[in-house]
C-alpha cells in the first residue's frame, strides 16, 4: 500500500496538460486509424446507395473528407469536458465529505483514469481488424464489451442506446481506476475511495444519462 502511494504521487507530479496532450493524441491516432482503413468510400456508396442518389453521396463523401479535421478537434474538447466533468464531481464529493484535496490534482486523477479508454479504443481497433466484418457505417459504431452489443438493434428503443452503450466492462474499469488513484490522493482505503467515486461520479453520470435519456424522447 504504501509503494503504491509512492507510485501514485508520482504520477500526480506528472503535467496535467502534458498528460492531456499525449491522452489526446492517442485517441485522435486510433480515431483516424478506424478512419483511414474503414471508413472507404464504397463504405459510403454500401450504405446509403438504396437511399440516397450516387451523385448525391458523393457530394457527402466530399463534404466529409473536407470537413474531418473538425472531428479531431472535437476529440479533444470531448475528452476535455469528459475529464472536467469527473473532476467536477469528485470535487464536490471530496468537498462534501470535508477531504481536503486540489482540484488539479483532481483533474490529473480524472486524466489518467481516462486511459481506459485508450483500452476500449484499441479493443474496437482489433476486433474491427481481426474479428468484424464492416459493411455499413453501423458496423463501425458498436461498442466493445457494452451491454448495446447483447441486444438486437432495431428491437432497442432510441432512449435506451445511450445508457446501455454506456454500461461497459471499461465503464466498470474506469471506476476502479478512478478509484485506485483517488486512494492515493485523499491517503484513503481502495473500498473508500470507490464509495466516494459512486457516491459524486455515480450521481453525477446517472443525472447525466437520465438528462440524455429526457432530451432523446422529446427530440425523436
Amino acid at each position: 500500500m504504501h509503494s503504491f502511494m509512492l507510485k501514485n504521487e508520482c504520477f500526480i507530479r506528472w503535467n496535467g496538460w502534458r498528460i492531456f496532450l499525449l491522452l489526446t493524441g492517442i485517441i485522435i491516432l486510433i480515431t483516424f486509424s478506424i478512419n483511414d482503413f474503414f471508413l472507404t468510400e464504397g463504405l459510403y456508396y454500401q450504405s446509403f446507395g438504396e437511399k440516397l442518389a450516387a451523385d448525391r453521396i458523393a457530394k457527402f463523401i466530399e463534404l466529409t473528407m473536407k470537413w474531418q479535421w473538425i472531428g479531431y478537434i472535437m476529440t479533444s474538447v470531448v475528452i476535455l469536458i469528459r475529464v472536467s466533468f469527473t473532476t467536477l464531481c469528485i470535487y464536490i464529493g471530496c468537498f462534501i465529505g470535508n477531504f481536503k484535496v486540489r482540484y488539479r490534482d483532481l483533474f490529473k486523477v480524472a486524466l489518467l483514469a481516462d486511459f481506459v479508454f485508450v483500452l476500449a479504443g484499441l479493443t474496437k481497433l482489433g476486433i474491427l481488424f481481426f474479428f468484424k466484418q464492416v459493411n455499413t457505417l453501423e458496423d463501425l459504431q458498436f461498442q466493445p464489451l457494452s451491454l448495446f452489443e447483447l441486444f438486437d438493434k432495431g428491437a432497442v428503443d432510441n432512449f435506451l442506446i445511450y445508457p446501455y452503450s454506456l454500461i461497459s466492462v471499461f465503464e466498470l474499469l474506469y471506476w476502479l481506476a478512478l478509484a485506485r488513484l483517488l486512494s492515493g490522493v485523499v491517503n484513503k482505503p481502495f473500498d473508500s475511495s470507490l464509495k466516494m467515486v459512486a457516491s459524486s461520479y455515480g450521481i453525477g453520470l446517472l443525472l447525466w444519462v437520465l438528462f440524455v435519456m429526457f432530451l432523446t424522447v422529446n427530440l425523436s
